[in-house]
């Protein structure tokens, strides 16, 4: 929920390492003002081709660890309200293209969310809830049937939570933040950031499986570069 200053850029690479192959997920925002940003994102895209063991015809048939999700590329925005000092809101999209096999496969992709962060001065901790909803193109589909006959079930709606502890203020935190719900991005993280000064920081987390989960989004580990200037 921090909100690029105006003026300023921000650009984020995280790496998610899986088992057998690399996820790579690009951001880039610039600061508009009025606690509002606005970029693009480059959203799963990995070092090898997804599905290695599975033939690109067979997919929605097969089985296997990972999400069918086709990778997106989107337009980003976010703002920011502060009802007071430590009650913040933040409304904002990730909308653009899945991409297909062809370009005319191509389809309309979209997450969208609500997020709501509370600060506790007095344990150095904000906590986060929100919410979240969007389409089978941003969040995948299951590579096998759950029910003979029917698609598989996947979350298109959920709720997201968050925690983090300023161990070291301004300098080293401990994070965790979790998507629930049964898809492409419902995991939970926890980890740490640490900021090397105001422009430049790097998170590591562990990437768990949400509960019933697991052959969807295996275990991970990953890391997020990230920079303003």
């Amino acid at each position: 929920m921090k909100i690029t200053e105006k003026g300023r850029n921000f650009i984020q690479e995280q790496i998610i390492f899986y088992p057998v192959q690399t996820q790579f997920d690009t951001t880039y925002v610039h600061g508009l003002g009025n606690n509002q940003e606005i970029g693009f994102s480059a959203f799963n895209y990995f070092l090898t081709a997804p599905y290695t063991n599975t033939p690109a015809q067979n997919i929605s048939s097969s089985l296997g660890p990972y999400p069918t999700a086709a990778p997106n590329f989107q337009f980003v925005y976010q703002k920011k309200f502060e009802p007071t000092e430590t009650f913040h809101i933040s409304v904002g999209t990730k909308t653009g293209i899945a991409s297909g096999a062809t370009p005319a496969s191509s389809s309309f992709a979209t997450y969208n969310f609500f997020m709501t962060s509370t600060k506790i001065e007095s344990l150095r901790t904000t906590l986060y809830v929100g919410t979240y909803s969007g389409n089978p193109a941003f969040f995948g589909y299951y590579k096998h049937r759950l029910l003979p006959g029917s698609e598989s079930s996947i979350s298109l709606v959920g709720m997201m939570y968050g925690i983090e502890i300023d161990v070291v203020p301004e300098k080293f935190r401990l994070v965790c933040d979790m998507i629930a719900g049964v898809n492409s991005v419902g995991v939970s993280v926890c980890g740490f950031s640490y900021e090397f000064d105001r422009s430049y920081f790097i998170s590591v987390g562990y990437q768990i499986p949400n509960p019933k989960d697991g052959t969807f989004n295996p275990h991970a580990l990953l890391i997020e570069l990230n920079a303003y200037f």
